[in-house]
C-alpha cells in the first residue's frame, strides 16, 4: 500500500487530530468535547496560511477594498490574500477562482477576515455551485457560511472539478443546499492524466442538504494524496462521506481512482437515504484504492462504515478502516463487498481495532458485520456489541475472508447469539465458530465500557478485551488508539479502540518544537516516562520522518526533515509522540514567526462558563521571538507571561469573544493565531 501521508507544503493539516478522543449511495456531549479541546496537534490555524501575509496583504479587504467577492477574486494572483468581514447582509453571490496560485509565490487565499464569518447566500443567484475551482492549484477557502443554493440539479456548495493541486478548503459552514443531487463539497478528478492531488478539506460542518442520490462530501475520479479530516456531516438525505472510483462519467478511464489518503477524526450523524429502502453509509468507499478510515464516529445513519465496488468490473482494495467509533446506526455497524454478483468486488482490505455498539437499531438481521461479494479480507481485533442477538450477516460471496481476535457480545449471551455465515444462520457462537472455522481466538463477553449510554467507549478494568488483541498487532506504522496513545500498552493490544493504559504513566517532550531553515535537517525530541510506561510516535507529514516509532520509559525519537522548502510559504507539521505533539516548522523565503495557541485548545473555538480564560501556546523563529501579546475584540489587551511558551489570563465577555495572539520576532516580523471563545 502506497503512503497517504503527502507534503503539504505551506501548512500542517489544520486541527488534523484530535487527541484525547474515543468519526452508499443508491461523540453528543463526550464526541463533540473530545473533539472540540483533545487537540493533540498544534493546529497552526492562521500563521500556516502564511504568515507575512498578515502584514503584506496583496489584494485587500472586501467590503473595504473590493465590492464584492468575485471582483476580489478576479484581481488575485498568487500569494494574495483576499480577507471578507462578515456585513449586515449576506454576499448574494456565487464565485469561481479564475487563476491559480503557484509553488514559488503562494497560495491566492480567501478566507474570512479575523473574528468573522462571511455569509455567501445563493438566494435568487444563477448557477449550479456556489464556489467553483475548475482545474486551479494553490487555492484555499477558509471561514465561510455557504448557504441557499436553490434548486439545484447537479451542483455544490464549494465543487472542485478538473485537475489541480494544493487546494485547501477549511472550516466552513455549509447549509441549506436544496433540490436534487445538491452537495456540499465535491471533487471531481476528471483528467486522465493529471490527478486532482494534495487536497485537504478539514474542520467543514455540513448540514442540513439534499445531496441524494449523490453524497454529502465526496471525492470521486482521479485524486490522490488527499487528506479529509475533522469535518461534521450532519442530517443529510443520503450518503455522508464517499470516497469513489470507476464510474466512467467522471473520469473515462476507470483505473484512475480516489487513492492514497485519509479519512479520520470526522463526525457523521444521520446521514440517511430517501430512496431504496435506506442504504446511506456515514462514511463509504465505492472502488477507491489505499485509504486509511480511522477515528471517526458514525451514528444514526442508515449504514456505519461501508467499503463497496458497485460498478462491474472494479476491485478495491488497500482500505484499512481502524480505530473507529460507530454506534446505534439504524442497520449495521459494518459492511463490505460487492452488493450483487454482477458488481465489483472488495479485496485484500483490513477491518482493525473498531468499537461497533448497539448497531441494527431497525432490526433488519444485518447486525453489527454484513459480509457481501468479497475476498481476502481481514477482520481483526474489533469489539462487536449487539443491540440484539443478531451479529454477522454473511452472503454466499464471502470467499476468503478471516475473522479473529474479535470480542463478541449479545443481550442473550452466546448461546443465544445468531451468527449467518456464507447465507448459512447459526444459532449459537458455538455452532458458528465450529462450522464457519473463524473467530477461533476471539471471545464472547460483555466488553464492559466504561459509560456507554453517554458515548464513554473506553474499556473499564477487568474488561476481557484487555490484553485479548492479536500478539503481532499494534507495531503498524502511524496505529494508535482512539486517544493517540500507543497501540500497545500492557502484553498485548486490547480489543477495540480504546488501548488501556499502564497505570502511573505519565508523558512529558522536551523540546516542544523546532524550526529548520528551508534546506531541513535532523533533530531529536526526548521523551520523559516511567519506567515500563510505553509509548509510539508517529509523523503526520511526508516531508517529516521517524528513526523510532516506539519506546517504553525514557528515551529519544530521531527524526528528519528531508525535503527543501522551495516556496515563500513556511509550512508546519507534527510528529506525535505519546499522544503530545510535537511541533516542526520549516521555513520558506518568507520568514516570520510560528505560533500556536495548544490550550485550552488547539482548534478554533472553545466554550466556557467562567468569566475568564487561560490561554497559552508556543512560538517558534529562525532568530528569536522576541514579545507575544493578546488582543481581544471585546476589549482588552496585554502581553503573555513568557514567548517561546507562553501564557496569558484573560477576561471574557458575554457571547463570542475573538482573541488574536500576536508574536514579533527581533526583525519585526510577526505571526498571528486565532481563537473564538463562546461564554455563556
Amino acid at each position: 500500500m502506497d503512503d497517504p501521508a503527502f507534503d503539504c507544503p505551506a501548512s500542517d493539516l489544520l486541527g488534523r487530530l484530535p487527541g484525547r478522543l474515543l468519526a452508499r449511495r443508491h461523540r453528543p456531549s463526550l464526541e463533540a468535547d473530545n473533539l472540540r479541546r483533545a487537540g493533540v496537534v498544534l493546529a497552526l490555524v492562521w500563521c500556516a496560511l502564511n504568515p507575512s501575509t498578515w502584514a503584506e496583504a496583496a489584494s485587500g479587504i472586501v467590503p473595504d477594498d473590493f465590492p464584492t467577492i468575485q471582483r476580489a477574486l478576479d484581481q488575485a494572483g498568487p500569494g494574495d490574500l483576499i480577507q471578507v468581514k462578515a456585513t449586515a447582509g449576506p454576499f448574494f453571490e456565487k464565485i469561481s477562482f479564475p487563476r491559480s496560485g503557484n509553488k514559488v509565490r503562494g497560495f491566492i487565499t480567501l478566507m474570512a477576515f479575523p473574528g468573522h464569518r462571511p455569509i455567501l447566500d445563493g438566494t435568487g443567484v444563477s448557477g449550479s455551485n456556489m464556489v467553483l475551482i475548475r482545474s486551479k492549484s494553490y487555492i484555499r477557502l477558509i471561514g465561510f457560511e455557504i448557504r441557499n443554493n436553490l434548486g439545484v440539479n447537479d451542483g455544490s456548495g464549494v465543487r472542485i472539478v478538473g485537475a489541480g493541486a494544493h487546494i485547501e478548503i477549511r472550516d466552513n459552514r455549509i447549509h441549506d443546499m436544496r433540490g436534487r443531487d445538491a452537495m456540499g463539497i465535491t471533487v471531481y478528478g476528471t483528467s486522465r492524466t493529471a490527478a486532482i492531488r494534495d487536497l485537504v478539506i478539514d474542520g467543514n460542518e455540513i448540514f442540513d442538504i439534499e445531496p441524494a442520490r449523490s453524497e454529502a462530501l465526496t471525492l470521486n475520479g482521479n485524486v490522490t494524496r488527499f487528506a479529509v479530516t475533522n469535518n461534521v456531516v450532519r442530517d443529510v438525505n443520503n450518503i455522508g462521506i464517499d470516497f469513489i472510483g470507476g464510474e466512467t462519467d467522471i473520469n473515462p478511464d476507470p483505473t484512475k481512482v480516489v487513492r492514497n489518503g485519509v479519512c479520520r477524526f470526522n463526525q457523521v450523524y444521520r446521514a440517511n437515504a430517501n430512496y431504496g429502502g435506506g442504504f446511506a453509509a456515514g462514511i463509504y468507499v465505492d472502488g477507491a484504492r489505499n485509504i486509511i478510515i480511522e477515528h471517526n464516529i458514525v451514528t444514526g445513519s442508515d449504514l456505519g462504515i461501508e467499503v463497496g465496488a458497485e460498478n462491474t468490473g472494479i476491485v478495491t482494495s488497500g482500505i484499512v478502516v481502524r480505530n473507529n467509533i460507530v454506534y446505534k446506526n439504524e442497520k449495521v455497524c459494518l459492511v463490505f463487498g460487492g452488493f450483487d454478483r454482477s458488481v465489483g468486488r472488495v479485496r485484500d482490505s483490513q477491518f482493525l481495532h473498531n468499537t461497533c455498539y448497539q448497531n441494527d437499531t431497525l432490526g433488519t438481521g444485518f447486525g453489527e458485520l454484513w459480509i457481501q461479494y468479497a475476498e481476502d479480507n481481514d477482520v481483526r481485533g474489533n469489539i462487536f456489541k449487539g443491540l440484539r442477538n443478531d451479529l454477522v450477516f454473511s452472503e454466499a460471496g464471502n470467499v476468503d475472508n478471516t475473522l479473529d481476535y474479535n470480542l463478541w457480545s449479545a443481550p442473550g449471551g452466546a448461546e443465544s447469539a445468531t451468527f449467518t455465515w456464507q447465507g448459512t444462520a447459526y444459532d449459537s457462537y458455538a455452532a458458528y465458530r465450529s462450522a464457519s472455522g473463524q473467530d477461533g481466538r476471539s471471545v464472547f463477553g460483555n466488553p464492559r465500557f466504561k459509560r456507554p449510554r453517554a458515548k464513554n467507549f473506553h474499556l473499564r478494568a477487568g474488561s476481557p478485551a484487555i490484553d485479548a488483541g492479536d500478539p503481532g498487532a499494534g507495531s503498524e506504522v502511524g496505529n494508535l488508539d482512539m486517544d493517540f496513545d500507543a497501540r500497545v500498552s500492557g502484553g498485548r493490544i486490547d480489543i477495540g479502540a480504546d488501548e488501556v493504559a499502564t497505570k502511573g504513566c505519565t508523558y512529558e517532550l522536551k523540546p516542544l518544537g523546532k524550526v529548520f531553515p528551508r534546506a531541513g535537517g535532523r533533530s531529536t525530541v526526548r521523551v520523559a516516562a516511567p519506567a515500563g510506561c510505553a509509548w509510539a510516535a508517529v509523523s503526520l507529514d511526508g516531508w517529516i520522518t521517524l528513526g523510532r516509532e516506539i519506546g517504553s520509559g525514557t528515551g529519544t525519537v530521531r527524526y528528519t526533515v528531508a525535503r527543501s522548502n522551495t516556496g515563500a510559504s513556511s509550512r508546519t507539521g507534527t510528529i506525535l509522540v505519546a499522544g503530545q505533539p510535537f511541533t516542526v516548522a520549516q521555513l520558506g523565503s518568507s520568514t516570520t514567526p510560528v505560533i500556536t495557541i495548544t490550550s485550552p485548545t488547539n482548534g478554533s473555538t472553545w466554550r466556557t462558563a467562567l468569566a475568564s480564560i487561560t490561554v497559552s501556546g508556543i512560538a517558534l523563529d529562525d532568530r528569536s521571538v522576541t514579545s507575544v501579546t493578546w488582543e481581544s475584540d471585546r476589549g482588552g489587551r496585554g502581553t503573555t507571561t513568557g514567548t517561546t511558551s507562553w501564557e496569558a489570563d484573560i477576561a471574557l465577555q458575554a457571547g463570542r469573544n475573538v482573541i488574536a495572539v500576536t508574536a514579533t520576532d527581533s526583525a519585526g516580523n510577526r505571526g498571528i493565531d486565532v481563537l473564538t471563545v463562546r461564554n455563556r
